[in-house]
């Protein structure tokens, strides 16, 4: 159950083992205030804490990260990148066609949010021709340039798009994956956007059966 299918680091670590559901948030390319970067390395230690535990239930540690992901949200939610905004209409239906345009070929879509200027997403790779599971690093990658692609084409711009780096963490068990989907489609309302869930038209959740063991 937990063979590991891809494993390595950049600024953050990144974690995919087989049949995971994994949560995925990337932004756009542009400079990281202190504060930002502070609130990362948080995140970042607090999801090496939980990855260290082998069981499901992993109680204090675990609101803990939901608390430091919700400031971050509200922190990124607030910073303005001035020739880029990805709630920009025609943008904003582009990716979410990519993200629906991948769903049962790289990936089972379960949910996402779209920011102006960051995205959420829950995806579980599915298995190519070759027996092997989809990488989230490729699955990322295919995304990211094909929408930079079109951003810099409807904007009539040249220039990076998208941050290199991504962040990831795979769901342990159902109520983790209800609460993940809870914060994703919450994410405009927690951020002053928008004032119901379904008033937000940049996200999308398509209930699925879903059966975990803990791990």
């Amino acid at each position: 159950m937990n063979e590991i299918i891809e494993k390595h680091r950049r600024f953050l670590p990144h974690l995919q083992l087989k049949y995971q559901i994994i949560f995925l948030t990337w932004k756009l390319a542009f400079h990281l205030p202190q504060e930002l970067l502070r609130k990362i390395r948080e995140l970042q230690y607090i999801q090496e804490k939980m990855e260290e535990q082998k069981t499901g239930s992993i109680g204090n540690i675990y609101q803990l990260y939901l608390k430091k992901m919700e400031e971050l949200d509200i922190f990124l939610a607030k910073i303005d990148v001035s020739d880029i905004n990805l709630t920009n209409p025609e943008i904003g239906d582009m990716i979410k066609n990519t993200f629906i345009f991948y769903d049962e070929k790289l990936y089972k879509l379960h949910c996402f949010c779209i920011m102006s200027n960051h995205i959420h997403l829950l995806v579980q790779p599915l298995i190519d021709d070759n027996g092997k599971f989809f990488k989230i690093s490729t699955i990322v990658q295919r995304i990211k340039t094909y929408t930079a692609k079109n951003i810099n084409m409807i904007l009539n711009r040249n220039g990076k798009v998208w941050d290199d780096d991504y962040f990831d963490r795979y769901i342990r068990n159902d109520k983790d994956y209800y609460n993940v989907i809870n914060y994703i489609l919450n994410n405009p309302v927690k951020a002053g956007l928008s004032e119901q869930i379904e008033d937000w038209q940049f996200s999308y959740y398509k209930p699925i059966n879903i059966f975990f063991e803990d791990f």
